[in-house]
């Protein structure tokens, strides 16, 4: 039976969300719900948000032996006992991965713009989450690659990979997106569509947005 494993985290709070059992004759679900109560934090080492890119990107390095990996943020609930299986579905069939479009942007250098015209502003929320990240070296290195073209941009608050894109566990797009996310900022949505495009993945989009889906609420 094709395994699945769906996780979320939240460091430095509880998790409040919903998630519905899952009812599935095809797929074996396997529910990974991590907080400080169940992993280490590691508050000497890095911020919570660092902490939390490792399941989030990386959670087949502990997690071996699944055919599918899910990543939920904390703030999302299951809306019902099909959903995962129905989130299954749409990454079959060739496909290495399903991500939702975002919403309001379409491009790595909008969203640049976007974080620092309001960083700029004084925006309080943002500046606690990117001031100090290398934001803007990030992009104009990703810009210098003459084959990448910067048209698409995701919202990475759910999808679900393959295990295939994963194989190889020294050299995979999941590991160098948390590398990313390490040496230049963890604004996360600024690095994937470049890796997606320089590991050549194949993705698909899910309809709706992150904020509205028939999986979750």
């Amino acid at each position: 039976m094709i395994r699945v494993l769906v996780s979320t985290a939240l460091f430095g709070g509880e998790l409040h969300s919903k998630w519905v059992d899952q009812v599935s004759d095809r797929y074996e679900i396997v529910f990974n719900r991590i907080d400080n109560k169940t992993e280490s934090p590691r508050t000497k080492a890095m911020s919570p948000r660092l902490r939390g890119k490792i399941p989030k990107m990386v959670a087949w390095e502990d997690h071996p032996g699944y055919d599918y990996y899910i990543w939920m943020d904390a703030g999302f609930s299951i809306l019902d006992s099909s959903a995962i299986e129905r989130m299954v579905d749409q990454c079959l069939n060739g496909v290495d991965i399903c991500l939702f479009r975002h919403s309001s942007r379409h491009s790595v250098r909008q969203e640049l713009d976007f974080v620092v015209s309001l960083m700029h502003a004084g925006n309080q929320y943002l500046l606690d989450r990117y001031e100090g990240e290398r934001m803007i070296e990030q992009v104009q290195s990703y810009s210098k690659d003459v084959t990448w073209v910067d048209n698409v941009l995701f919202e990475c608050g759910t999808f679900i990979y393959s295990k295939d894109i994963v194989a190889n566990k020294e050299h995979n797009v999941m590991k160098e997106w948390f590398y990313h996310n390490c040496i230049w900022s963890v604004q996360d949505q600024l690095s994937l569509p470049y890796l997606l495009h320089k590991f050549g993945i194949r993705y698909k989009l899910f309809e709706g947005n992150v904020y509205s889906n028939q999986y979750t609420s």
